[in-house]
C-alpha cells in the first residue's frame, strides 16, 4: 500500500509538471466517456431499466393482429382482443398466473371533469378488474376495483392518479368516498394510486372498472390484454400456448377467426421500446467507435511523452527498478486520466441526456425518467477502467520495453530516435482515420435518409394548422354544438378554413371496419376487405389541403345519408381503372347480403395518417356520428394566437367544455420524426467528434515526425533541397497514413452498412454519393491536418537545424 500510494504521489506529480498535456487528455476521455455515458443513458431508460410495476420482468401483451390490416396502413393495425377471445384465453391458458386487459378504440379515452373545480379535460381509461393485480401495482389510498363492480350495473366507481389528487383536489386526505363528474355522471372515488406509476404515454388521471359482459362476449370495446407469466415460462412457450388456444378458438368462433389473424405475445419492454430499439442500438455503436478514438489519441500521446522520459525510465531501471514496477506507475498514470476524464464525462453526459430528450417529444415514453443513477455509474466507472487498459497498455508496456544499455550510450539524442514507437503511433492514427470514416459514411446514410424521409408528401399542408380535441356526449351535438361552433369559427378574419374529424392525422388514434363491393363476388374467409372510417365535415378537407380529386366534397344533405368520400388509394385498389363515383360499397355486412349501400360521391388525396414512412391509409369519410372529435382550423397567422379566442367561444356555446389537446400540425409532423431526427442529430454529432479527434492524433503524428526530423530537414536545405521538396516529403509520409486509413475505413463501411440499413429510407446502405463524399471530406480534412506542421518543416533555419543536437 505504501508503494501503491508513493506510485499517486509521483503519478500526480508528473501530470501537474505537464498541465497542459493532462489537460488535453482529460478533456479527449471526458467527451468520449461522456458521450457513451449520455447515450447509455437514454438506452437504460428504454432497453433496461425496469419497468415501474413489480412484475415488470413478466408482464407481457397479448394482442391479435390481421396480416392484412397490418400491411394497409391503418393507424389501428396496433393490435387488439375481442371479448370473447380474451376470456378464452384467460380462463384456457397454461402459462399465465393471471390476465386483465384495458379497453381500446371506443372507450372513454378523453373525458371531462366537472364541479366546483372548473371543467377540466382528462385521460381515463377503462380496465378490468385484475389490472392492477396483474401490474403488481396498489394504491397508496384505498383500493382497487372488485370483481362485483367489474360487471353490468356494477357501483360507478373510480381509482384516481397521483397526479389528479394532487393538482385538482389539493392531496385531500379524505378523498376516499367524494364524487367527481365525469361526462355529466357521478363516481365515488375508491383509491389513489402511486405518483411514480405510469402506465401509457398520455398519462392517465381515471381509471374506471371496465364493465363488459365477458361471460356472454358483449359489448361495445375491443381489448388489449395482459398476463403475467408464471415462473420458468418463456415467451416462446407462451406463444405456443396462445398458438394453441387460437386454433381452437377458430373452431369456437369460425366468423370472427381467420387464416389472417393471429395473437402476438410480447413484453411490455418491447412494446413501449420498439420504435427507439434499432436506433439506440445504432447509437451505443457509434459511441463505442468514438471511445476507440479517444483511446488511439491518448495512446498516440502516451506514446509521444514515453519518447520523452526514456532516459528518466532507464535511470529508474538501472537503479533497480523492474519493468513490471515500471509498467505498474505508467499504468497508474494513466488510470488517474481515466478517473479524471470519467468525472467530467459524467458531469457532460448529465447536460447531453438532457439535450437527447429535448429531441424527443414531452411523454413520448412513460418509462424515461432521464437521470444518470447507479447503474449508469457504473457503466461510467466501467468503460473509464476500460479505457486505461485500453489506451495506457500498449505505451507502458513500450516505455519499459526498450534497450537499456543502448539508451543510456545515446542520452537524449536515443530518446528522440526512437522510431519504433513513431511507427506504432503511424498504426493507431490510420485507426482512427478509419473509424472517423466509418461513423461519417453511417452518418451520412443517417442524414441523407432522414432529408428523404422529412420531404415526404403527407397528403396534407401543416403550415398554420391548429387542432384541438373535443368531447361532446348526447345528442344533437350537430345542431347544438358543432354547427354554430365552426360558424363562429369561421366568420373569424384570421381564420381561412375549419373542420371536424374523429381522429386527426399523425395522432396515431382510429378504427376501421370491413366492407363489400358492390358487384363483385363474396371474398373467402380471411380475405376481407377493410378501410379506416373517419368522420369528418367539408371544412376539413380545406383546412387540412386534402385536394378534391374527383366528385364532390361534403354537403348539407349528406348529414345521417348514405354518401360517403373515399380516398386515392381505396378507389384505386378497389375500383382499378374505374371512375369510382357512383360506385356503391357495404360496412360490416358480415356474411349476410348487404343491405344500407354507401355511395361513393368524391375522392380526395391520400394521406399518411402513420408518418411519412407508413403507407397512405385506405379510408373512407362520412358525414355523421360527431361524437368525440377534433377541430381543425387552418389560420392566416401563427394558429397558436387562435387559442384565445376559440376558448372563448368554445365556453359561449358550452360553459362545461374546456378545451383538448391544443396542438399545431407542424408539430405533429415534427414529432412523426423524432426518433429519426435523434439518431441523425446523435450520429452526426458523435461523427464530427470522430472527425476532430482524428486529425488532432493525425497532426499530433506529422508533428512529431517533423520535430524528429529537424536536422535532417536542416541538412537537405543546406545541401539545396527546396521548400516545395520539404513539404511534399512531410506531406507523402502523411498521405501513407491517411490513404491506410481511408481504404481500412471504405471496406469497414461496406461492413457496418448492414446495421443501419433498417434506419434508411429511401436511401441504399452502399449510395455511391456519401461514400464519394465521406472519401473526399476525410483526405480533405486530413491533408489539411498534416499542411500545418509540413509548413512548419520548410521553414527551418539549416543553421539553427545543424547546432539541434
Amino acid at each position: 500500500m505504501s508503494t501503491l500510494l508513493h506510485d499517486l504521489r509521483f503519478g500526480l506529480r508528473q501530470l501537474g509538471r505537464n498541465p497542459g498535456f493532462a489537460v488535453i487528455a482529460v478533456l479527449t476521455l471526458a467527451l468520449a466517456i461522456g458521450a457513451n455515458t449520455a447515450i447509455f443513458t437514454v438506452a437504460n431508460d428504454f432497453l433496461f431499466r425496469p419497468l415501474p410495476f413489480r412484475n415488470s420482468s413478466r408482464v407481457v401483451m397479448v394482442n391479435c393482429y390481421q396480416r392484412k390490416i397490418m400491411q394497409s396502413g391503418m393507424a389501428f393495425a396496433g393490435g387488439w382482443a375481442d371479448q370473447p377471445s380474451f376470456k378464452y384465453w384467460r380462463d384456457h391458458n397454461q402459462v399465465f398466473q393471471d390476465m386483465a386487459a384495458w379497453a381500446g378504440e371506443g372507450a372513454q379515452e378523453q373525458n371531462y371533469l366537472t364541479g366546483p373545480e372548473g371543467p377540466e379535460r382528462v385521460h381515463a381509461k377503462e380496465v378490468t378488474e385484475g389490472f392492477f393485480r396483474v401490474l403488481g401495482v396498489a394504491p397508496i389510498l384505498g383500493r382497487s376495483f372488485s370483481a362485483t363492480e367489474d360487471q353490468p350495473g356494477g357501483n360507478r366507481v373510480a381509482v384516481i392518479s397521483h397526479a389528479l389528487w394532487q393538482t385538482r383536489y389539493g392531496r385531500d386526505p379524505n378523498i376516499l368516498g367524494k364524487k367527481l363528474i365525469l361526462n355529466g355522471k357521478p363516481f365515488e372515488v375508491i383509491g389513489v394510486l402511486p405518483g411514480s406509476f405510469r402506465f401509457s404515454i398520455a398519462p392517465e388521471d381515471v381509471w374506471l372498472p371496465l364493465k363488459a359482459n365477458l361471460d356472454e362476449g358483449e359489448g361495445g370495446y375491443y381489448l388489449h390484454a395482459l398476463g403475467v407469466l408464471s415462473p420458468g415460462v418463456t415467451l416462446p412457450q407462451a406463444q405456443a400456448n396462445l398458438d394453441a388456444l387460437d386454433a381452437q378458438l377458430a373452431k369456437l368462433y369460425p366468423k370472427e377467426w381467420n387464416s389472417d389473424q393471429f395473437a402476438k405475445v410480447e413484453s411490455l419492454r418491447e412494446r413501449y421500446a420498439k420504435q427507439l430499439h434499432p436506433a439506440l442500438v445504432v447509437l451505443l455503436g457509434f459511441a463505442g467507435l468514438v471511445l476507440l478514438i479517444a483511446c488511439a489519441n491518448l495512446a498516440n500521446l502516451l506514446l509521444a511523452r514515453a519518447a520523452g522520459r526514456q532516459q528518466e525510465i532507464a535511470i529508474r531501471r538501472a537503479l533497480g527498478a523492474g519493468r513490471s514496477r515500471i509498467v505498474r506507475q505508467m499504468l497508474i498514470e494513466s488510470g488517474l486520466l481515466g478517473l479524471a476524464g470519467g468525472a467530467v464525462g459524467v458531469l457532460m453526459a448529465a447536460d447531453g441526456v438532457s439535450f437527447l430528450y429535448v429531441l424527443l417529444p414531452s411523454g413520448w415514453n412513460p418509462l424515461v425518467r432521464g437521470g444518470i443513477d447507479a447503474p449508469v455509474l457504473s457503466f461510467s466507472l466501467a468503460i473509464s477502467f476500460l479505457t486505461v487498459l485500453l489506451f495506457g497498455m500498449a505505451p507502458a508496456l513500450r516505455a519499459a520495453g526498450f534497450d537499456l544499455n543502448e539508451t543510456l550510450k545515446q542520452g537524449l539524442r536515443g530518446a528522440r530516435a526512437a522510431t519504433g514507437m513513431h511507427s506504432y503511433r503511424g498504426v493507431l492514427v490510420a485507426g482512427e482515420v478509419a473509424l472517423a470514416a466509418i461513423l461519417l459514411t453511417g452518418a451520412g446514410l443517417l442524414a441523407k435518409s432522414f432529408v428523404r424521409l422529412s420531404s415526404v408528401d403527407l397528403g396534407i399542408h401543416p403550415e398554420s394548422v391548429l387542432t384541438v380535441g373535443l368531447h361532446r356526449p348526447g345528442q344533437h351535438m350537430r345542431e347544438r354544438f358543432y354547427e354554430p361552433l365552426l360558424q363562429r369559427i369561421t366568420a373569424l378574419p384570421q381564420v381561412r378554413a375549419a373542420g371536424i374529424i374523429n381522429y386527426a392525422p399523425l395522432t396515431g388514434g382510429g378504427w376501421g371496419q370491413d366492407i363489400v363491393i358492390e358487384g363483385q363476388p363474396p371474398r373467402a374467409r380471411g380475405d376481407s376487405i377493410w378501410a379506416a372510417h373517419r368522420e369528418a365535415t367539408a371544412g376539413y378537407f380545406r383546412a387540412m389541403g386534402i385536394p378534391l380529386l374527383r366528385g364532390r366534397s361534403f354537403e348539407e344533405g349528406d348529414w345521417w345519408g348514405p354518401n360517403a368520400i373515399i380516398s386515392a388509394s381505396m378507389a384505386k385498389q378497389y375500383w382499378p381503372g374505374e371512375d369510382p363515383i357512383g360506385k356503391r360499397f357495404g360496412v360490416n355486412c358480415g356474411d349476410s347480403p348487404c343491405r344500407d349501400w354507401n355511395t361513393v360521391v368524391g375522392v380526395v388525396g391520400d394521406v399518411k395518417e402513420l408518418g411519412p414512412g407508413a403507407e397512405p391509409a385506405i379510408a373512407m369519410y362520412f358525414l355523421d356520428n360527431m361524437n368525440d372529435m377534433t377541430l381543425v382550423v387552418r389560420a392566416t397567422q401563427d394558429p397558436l394566437r387562435l387559442v384565445t379566442e376559440l376558448r372563448q367561444i368554445v365556453h359561449s356555446i358550452d360553459p362545461n367544455q374546456p378545451l383538448g389537446d391544443v396542438r399545431t400540425m407542424e408539430s405533429l409532423a415534427s414529432e412523426s420524426v423524432a426518433p429519426q431526427r435523434l439518431t441523425v442529430i446523435v450520429a452526426m454529432l458523435f461523427a464530427a467528434l470522430a472527425l476532430v479527434l482524428a486529425m488532432i492524433g493525425l497532426y499530433g503524428v506529422v508533428s512529431y515526425s517533423v520535430a524528429q526530423r529537424t536536422r535532417e530537414f536542416g541538412v537537405r536545405v543546406a545541401l539545396g533541397a527546396a521548400r516545395a521538396d520539404i513539404l511534399k516529403l512531410v506531406l507523402g509520409h502523411g498521405s501513407g497514413v491517411i490513404l491506410a486509413g481511408v481504404g481500412m475505413g471504405i471496406v469497414g463501411s461496406l461492413a457496418m452498412t448492414r446495421f443501419v440499413s433498417s434506419l434508411l429510407f429511401g436511401v441504399k446502405p452502399t449510395d455511391p454519393l456519401t461514400f464519394f463524399g465521406v472519401t473526399l471530406l476525410v483526405i480533405t480534412v486530413a491533408l489539411l491536418a498534416s499542411f500545418i506542421p509540413a509548413r512548419r518543416a520548410t521553414k527551418v533555419d539549416p543553421l539553427v537545424a545543424l547546432r539541434y543536437e
